[in-house]
């Protein structure tokens, strides 16, 4: 992305502190313990606003221009998939200070739209896992959207969106609820990948199929349809951590670690000193279970060509609390989202109260962010 505070976050696995500075070592981040629940009109994204899970389906951005943050959001319960899980079913809302939204309404289709029947779809096309990117070469907002393997499992035909993302234009400001529908991805990724982690200077960032089960690097080109590249080059996102990629034939046996893949739900931006980093959660490949209370993050200084090791952001996961009560035992994190405001570094993940409640929450850098006034000194301003 190559506006400047755009949705993307400060470096947290590289950087110490949050000045605009050129980050020189790779150290791990300082976070605080405290998160903070986020909520969508008082109530908290997660199982407190839909039981089934679906407010965890979720994107957002910070607007440097509004100092706005945005949130696209699955606000319904879902109790019809595929069908309610459509565009117009999503909800976009603002907030001033990235933990209390205010919702302004669904998402609609802008006229000039793609008509996803011209790809074969014989419904309005799922979103299983939305990523909202700013395009600094077309100057506008995009939401890119995975949508599962719905044909292949017995549901209805969506054609050329089955196993693949697909881009809806926001136009120039993110709080515009009408988008120009651009259709799936045109091959040779469709069909290869399960989800998009960014848009960064005209690179899309996919979690590829691949024999390694990395963040592959793309061309994008904007259109409609929207087309990319073969593949330019794959983070290894597996190294050095205790997971191995399950499709790999080693995995399990001869690699001892935990079969595993990464989740479809990841960020990939352009920090403030320039590099690239990618956060991300593993998923059990058995038991499809998060595995682990850790984020994991990878980082490049020359745009993708090589990246560093794999590293968890939070030094102790045990010590953190939501709003000064405990995590659940068996909270493991996901859906991770990560977005960068002037003075304050967020990272959102999904997680479980002591209670055993799902709950989207956001952490924040305790080094040169103004977390305490974004917060409130007590607790976490609700």
């Amino acid at each position: 992305m190559s506006t400047p505070f755009s949705n993307t976050v400060r470096p947290l696995a590289l950087l110490i502190g949050c000045a605009l500075a050129s980050a020189v070592v790779a150290a791990p981040p300082v976070f605080q313990d405290r998160t903070c629940p986020v909520r969508l009109d008082g109530t908290r994204l997660g199982a407190d606003l839909t039981p089934g899970g679906s407010s965890v389906r979720n994107t957002i951005a910070y607007e440097p221009s509004t100092h706005l943050y945005h949130l696209w959001v699955l606000a319904n319960d879902d109790p019809n998939f595929p069908t309610t899980s459509a565009l117009r079913y999503f909800t976009h809302a603002t907030s001033p200070d990235g933990l209390h939204f205010t919702s302004d309404g669904n998402l609609n289709y802008e006229i000039g739209s793609a008509d996803w029947a011209t790809f074969g779809s014989t419904i309005d096309p799922p979103l299983d896992f939305v990523r909202a990117a700013f395009s600094g070469t077309s100057g506008t907002w995009k939401l890119f959207a995975w949508t599962e393997n719905v044909t292949n499992n017995g549901g209805p035909n969506v054609g050329q969106y089955n196993y693949n993302s697909s881009v809806n234009d926001l136009g120039g400001v993110a709080s515009n609820t009408y988008a120009v529908h651009q259709g799936p991805l045109q091959s040779p990724v469709a069909g290869n990948h399960v989800g998009a982690f960014g848009l960064v200077d005209g690179k899309l960032y996919l979690r590829v199929d691949t024999a390694g089960g990395g963040l592959g690097q793309f061309n994008y080109t904007d259109a409609i349809p929207p087309v990319t590249s073969s593949e330019l080059g794959e983070a290894d996102l597996f190294g050095g951590t205790p997971y191995c990629w399950f499709l790999d034939s080693a995995c399990g046996g001869t690699d001892a670690r935990i079969p595993a893949y990464v989740h479809n739900v990841g960020r990939t931006l352009r920090q403030s000193d320039g590099t690239l980093a990618s956060y991300y959660t593993f998923r059990n490949a058995v038991t499809y279970a998060r595995t682990d209370k850790q984020v994991w993050s990878v980082a490049s200084t020359d745009n993708g060509a090589t990246w560093s090791a794999p590293v968890g952001v939070f030094a102790d996961a045990s010590a953190l609390t939501i709003d000064g009560a405990p995590l659940a035992g068996d909270g493991n994190f996901g859906t991770v989202d990560s977005v960068q405001q002037p003075n304050i570094c967020r990272m959102y993940f999904s997680t479980k109260d002591a209670s055993g409640n799902s709950v989207m929450v956001s952490a924040t850098t305790g080094s040169g962010c103004d977390a305490l006034f974004a917060d409130g000194f007590d607790g976490c301003g609700d």
